[in-house]
């Protein structure tokens, strides 16, 4: 990522940024912090969880957002995948970035999942989510027979 190219965005564009969905660490993430201009007021961080090594380095990235004064409701986890959405739900970020079309057989929302003036449930299956996608299941059953 460019940090300064978007500290010299921040400077000249009012309205609000969302970057972050290709950052990997909390090294990158505090980068992005540091020196890319980011305004915690309007700017939307969107770390994917899966790519940034999981929810422990995705709680190290929440943490060192609120020592800069970040609120996790300007989180909104990129990935558009059952992970990211279960992280969105159980820190209350501020959203989830979703494409249930795309990224098969991991994208999207559970099968039976029902959204309702955009918003989404998630189910009480025990698990992150993938559980709840039949073609997701298949793929990992027919990885292990």
């Amino acid at each position: 990522m460019d940090y300064r190219l978007n500290a010299v965005v921040a400077e000249n564009y009012s309205g609000r940024i969302a970057t972050g969905e290709n950052l990997f660490s909390l090294q990158d993430a505090r980068n992005l912090i540091r020196y890319g201009g980011m305004r915690p007021d309007r700017d939307i961080i969107q770390v994917d969880p899966a790519l940034a090594y999981g929810l422990v380095e995705y709680l190290r990235i929440q943490d060192m957002l609120r020592r800069h004064g970040w609120s996790s409701r300007r989180c909104v986890p990129h990935g558009g995948h059952q992970f990211s959405l279960h992280i969105a739900a159980a820190l209350k970020l501020g959203g989830n970035e979703s494409y249930p079309g795309e990224f098969q057989p991991t994208g999207g929302f559970a099968d039976d999942a029902v959204v309702e003036k955009s918003r989404v449930a998630l189910t009480d299956t025990p698990g992150i989510g993938f559980e709840r996608k039949a073609d997701f299941y298949k793929v990992l059953r027919d990885l292990h027979s």
